[in-house]
């Protein structure tokens, strides 16, 4: 539901610029990278795409991925072919920085040795700095800081508790734990009440398992509160969470509507007619990610099929006004948007609560 969002945010935007820049027609080709028999984002699928994409000569920019895992897989061959790459999403630190990365990253994924990726939605760093925002805000002084084993959520856990030892929060301890059918948090669930953690930041991918991790705290320490990464932001984990709900903290990059600029409520107004669907902000995120590229073309002037030129003025973008606000690409290929989300759960759908804003 929230790809079709983004892809029609994006359809939206080559349609405002009537499918054109300059004396160039641009055309939008989309590629599920979506198993048919799951429905959940397929690594094999993800390849075809990218690889389809790269051997196309007239492909001047690829929009995705949505998942960080995805665009792990497809960085390194667009990047190969210098390919400009932009994601309305994927918020792995990795992508973009060491900073508690993986080995090797980002470098892996730049395997032509230039930078060709950028994501117009605030990464790991930002959530990690609305996490701690958050624990200060409930008045936190111990916090306990859980991961599941998947690579792309354990580094977010990892800022958040170099980001809370920093301003003075004490970690009782950092664990990474198995969130699969069958898992015991017996275990888990005693060491952090003996901690004696006023909270708990879990960075885990959205299941069943993981809404009972969190139902099992709440049972233990109901006073205990549970702060959950944005991976989690999912109704499969929200819905599953009973009382737990009230005491349940999610992440989300996507703010309240009404927080984006003027621009964006016309965008979402038109989105809502002309797909006959009521719009999300998601849809803002599609909607900027073709817009940008489109910008980058036009600073291009006849130079806009040139990729190498694309990228280059698309990792140029300085204080460009937005439907997301107004902001710039860094080097690294991160935006200098700071505003992140923490939403609250009610009925076991994810509510907004506030917005915290990162030191820039």
């Amino acid at each position: 539901a929230i790809s079709r969002q983004i892809v029609g945010g994006e359809k939206l935007a080559l349609s405002d610029a009537g499918g054109h820049v300059g004396h160039f027609t641009v055309s939008y080709a989309l590629r599920d990278d979506s198993s048919p028999t799951s429905g959940e984002w397929d690594p094999d699928v993800t390849a075809a795409n990218a690889k389809a994409a790269a051997q196309d000569p007239t492909t001047i920019a690829y929009l995705g991925d949505f998942n960080s895992g995805a665009t792990a897989i497809s960085l390194p061959l667009t990047n190969a072919a210098g390919i400009l790459q932009v994601s309305p999403a994927s918020p792995y630190v990795g992508l973009t920085s060491s900073l508690d990365a993986g080995q090797g990253e980002p470098e892996r994924f730049y395997l032509g040795g230039k930078r060709t990726f950028g994501r117009v939605a605030p990464g790991d760093p930002v959530q990690a700095a609305a996490q701690v925002a958050l624990l200060r805000r409930l008045g936190v002084h111990r916090v306990y800081v859980l991961a599941d084993q998947d690579p792309f959520d354990a580094p977010l856990a990892q800022i958040v508790a170099g980001d809370a030892e920093r301003v003075g929060i004490e970690v009782k301890g950092e664990d990474t734990i198995t969130i699969l059918p069958g898992s015991s948090f017996t275990g888990e669930v005693a060491k952090i009440v003996e901690s004696g953690a006023q909270a708990v930041f879990v960075s885990a991918t959205a299941t069943s398992e993981a809404a009972q991790l969190t139902r099992q705290l709440h049972a233990a320490v109901p006073r205990v509160s549970l702060l959950a990464s944005s991976t989690m932001l999912n109704t499969v984990f929200t819905s599953n969470l009973g009382a737990a709900e009230s005491t349940t903290f999610v992440g989300s990059p996507v703010l309240a509507a009404h927080l984006y600029p003027a621009s964006a409520q016309r965008v979402l107004a038109r989105y809502g007619h002309r797909f006959t669907a009521s719009p999300e902000p998601y849809v803002l995120y599609g909607y900027e990610a073709m817009s940008v590229v489109l910008a980058a073309i036009r600073a291009a002037g006849d130079s806009g099929d040139d990729r190498q030129v694309v990228i280059d003025k698309f990792l140029a973008t300085h204080d460009r006004r937005s439907v997301l606000g107004v902001y710039s690409m860094q080097p690294s290929g991160e935006t200098t948007l700071s505003s992140y989300a923490i939403d609250r759960v009610a009925k076991g759908m994810p509510v907004f609560w506030r917005a915290f804003n990162a030191p820039r």
